[in-house]
């Protein structure tokens, strides 16, 4: 309804798709927007400028808490937000409605794309990685499932010998490496640095041994007889 004081109603379109970030980087929404508004002011030129130039500014802030996967989704939380009749305070118009349109830009699809199967891709790595640790033995059965032939006994055996080289350098080598960098970082004499790493390399080497030794085999202080 119109009173007959108030001065009509103008729309103002968006004369040229313009950029909104979204919350990935580098990867922003192409938006496209009517405004249906009512200006309160008698003496305002450019007036539908600023309603675009205000409409770019309050959907930004919006947009960059919304993800880019989901353009529907991102296109009905910016237009609930900003499309309630009187949701805008401006002192020279009074926004009535306004429609935004999202979509993403062929680049930006590309980059989403490239992105969302490197993190596939991760999580894919850090469960083998897991399921290997595991299961050494799951190496072996994944080339056998990806090939139509058994291997030869040189390539099993090599296979094997990996998949146990995966197990133990999680369980014993890895750690014995970072105590190692810990215990010569907290020697400032690099000829002492030295000495207490060969110590505990000696250590580690007859803690291994002993652990590894035949029932019976082993002295009390850790040497195999």
């Amino acid at each position: 309804m119109r009173w007959p004081w108030q001065r009509g109603a103008r729309s103002t379109d968006c004369p040229r798709p313009c950029q909104l970030p979204s919350a990935e980087p580098d990867v922003p929404f192409v938006a496209s927007f009517t405004a249906l508004w009512r200006p309160v002011a008698r003496h305002r030129v450019n007036l539908p400028e600023q309603v675009r130039s205000d409409l770019r500014s309050a959907a930004s802030a919006v947009t960059a808490e919304l993800p880019p996967d989901d353009l529907l989704g991102a296109e009905d939380t910016l237009n609930a937000a900003l499309g309630v009749p009187g949701s805008r305070r401006a002192p020279h118009y009074r926004l009535l409605s306004v429609k935004f349109s999202l979509r993403l830009s062929p680049s930006s699809q590309e980059v989403l794309a490239a992105r969302r199967a490197d993190v596939a891709r991760i999580r894919r790595l850090e469960f083998l990685k897991t399921a290997l640790y595991e299961r050494p033995d799951l190496l072996v059965l994944d080339h056998l499932e990806r090939t139509s032939e058994l291997p030869e006994e040189e390539v099993l055996a090599e296979l094997q010998r990996l998949s146990r080289s995966i197990k133990s350098c999680g369980a014993w080598w890895q750690p014995l490496l970072e105590v190692w960098e810990s215990l010569g970082a907290g020697f400032g004499d690099v000829e002492i640095r030295h000495k207490a790493m060969e110590a505990l390399l000696q250590l580690s080497a007859e803690a291994l041994r002993a652990a590894t030794a035949p029932p019976g085999r082993a002295s009390p202080d850790g040497r195999v007889g």
